[in-house]
């Protein structure tokens, strides 16, 4: 049997468990880029600033696992929502600590630092540096 071929994208990791067991500082700046780069509809820089909710991140992170949140978010105990939910509010607390965004009521703002990493030629690297101030020494 043929298997059909699709263009999709891998996701970088292997659904709720391969992103909690993975780098917080690397999903943090791929769930940055990812997050913000896509709600883009017009050309950067752009003089407003970007905002999401938690549900937009939660779904980001998912979409990042190669999993759905949809049938997940009525049961708020039960996994992969706990997972995603947990990741996401580390994600966002390394990002102010990088002083890229910060929380803003329910919502989540990019800061005008973070505006740069997302006009930089390589946002990903930009954000990798941003973050790499925040990891704790050892």
């Amino acid at each position: 049997m043929r298997m059909p071929v699709t263009d999709a994208p891998i996701p970088p990791y292997d659904g709720p468990r391969g992103i909690l067991h993975a780098d917080r500082h690397d999903v943090a700046a791929r769930l940055f880029v990812s997050t913000f780069l896509k709600r883009n509809t017009s050309t950067l820089p752009r003089v407003d600033f970007e905002v999401v909710g938690m549900a937009g991140l939660q779904g980001e992170l998912a979409e990042l696992g190669g999993y759905s949140m949809g049938s997940f978010t009525l049961f708020a105990t039960r996994q992969p929502w706990a997972i995603t939910t947990q990741l996401a509010l580390e994600c966002v607390l390394i990002w102010e600590r990088a002083s890229i965004a910060a929380r803003y009521g329910d919502q989540v703002v990019v800061l005008e630092p973070g505006m740069r990493i997302l006009v930089s030629s390589e946002p990903e690297a930009a954000a990798d540096r941003a973050m790499e101030r925040t990891r704790p020494t050892s």
